[in-house]
C-alpha cells in the first residue's frame, strides 16, 4: 500500500529547516540542491513543493509569522484594555532563549524583505495586524477609563511597535543589555506612561496568567 504523505506537514518541515539555515549562515549562496541535501530530502522533492528559492523563503517567513500569531492569540484571548496590551507587548519582547532565536530569524528575514516585494508584503501584513490589535486595546482602555488623557493612541502604537523591534535587534546584537530585568523595566515604564494618574501602579488582575519567558514570541 502506498505511503500516505501529509503534504502540508512536508511543507512545514522544509520551511522550518530552511529557517534554521537562514539564521545560521544566510541564504544567498546556498543552492536548491544543497538545501535539499542539508535537510534530508531529494532535490526532486523540494522542487515539487517549492519551484525556486524565492518560494521557499516566502513559505518560511509565512510559517514563522503564523507561529507567532498563534501564540499571541492564545495570550490575549479574553483580555481587553491595558491588560490585553500588556500581555501582547510582553509576548513580543525577547524573553528567554527561544524568543531570542526567533528574533534572529526575524532579523534575517528583514534583510531579505528590504529588496523583496513579496517578503516585504508579508511583513507589512502581519505588522499592520499587530498595530490594529494594539490600537484596539488602547481604545478599550480609553473607554474603560484606564488610559491617561494625555496619551495619543496613534503615537502610542508607534512607540510600542518600534520598541518591540528595537528590543529584538538588541537581544541579538547586544544581549547583555536585554536581560529579563531590562525587559521588565521597559514593560513597566511603558505601561505606567499609558495609565491614567488614578490607575498608576496597578498590576494585572489577580489570577491572570503570565507569559512564560521561554514561550514569549516575537515581531
Amino acid at each position: 500500500m502506498p505511503k500516505i504523505v501529509d503534504h502540508d506537514e512536508r511543507r512545514r518541515e522544509i520551511s522550518a529547516a530552511i529557517t534554521q539555515i537562514i539564521v545560521a549562515e544566510g541564504f544567498e549562496r546556498v543552492t536548491m540542491r544543497e538545501l535539499a541535501a542539508r535537510i534530508g530530502f531529494a532535490h526532486g522533492v523540494i522542487i515539487k513543493y517549492f519551484p525556486n528559492k524565492q518560494s521557499i523563503l516566502a513559505a518560511a517567513v509565512t510559517q514563522l509569522y503564523s507561529g507567532v500569531n498563534e501564540r499571541l492569540a492564545g495570550q490575549v484571548e479574553g483580555y481587553r484594555g491595558l491588560e490585553g496590551l500588556e500581555r501582547m507587548f510582553r509576548a513580543l519582547l525577547p524573553f528567554g532563549s527561544e524568543a531570542v532565536l526567533r528574533a534572529r530569524a526575524v532579523i534575517a528575514f528583514w534583510n531579505y524583505a528590504v529588496h523583496n516585494l513579496e517578503l516585504s508584503a508579508i511583513h507589512r501584513e502581519n505588522n499592520l495586524m499587530w498595530r490594529r490589535e494594539f490600537h484596539r486595546f488602547l481604545v478599550e482602555a480609553r473607554e474603560d477609563g484606564e488610559l491617561g488623557s494625555h496619551v495619543d493612541i496613534d503615537a502610542a502604537v508607534n512607540r510600542i511597535v518600534v520598541s518591540s523591534a528595537g528590543w529584538q535587534m538588541t537581544a541579538v546584537l547586544l544581549p547583555e543589555f536585554t536581560r529579563a530585568a531590562h525587559l521588565e523595566q521597559e514593560l513597566t515604564t511603558l505601561m505606567e506612561s499609558l495609565r491614567a494618574p488614578e490607575k498608576q501602579g496597578m498590576s494585572p488582575r489577580k489570577g491572570a496568567a503570565q507569559v512564560a519567558p521561554s514561550e514569549a514570541p516575537i515581531d
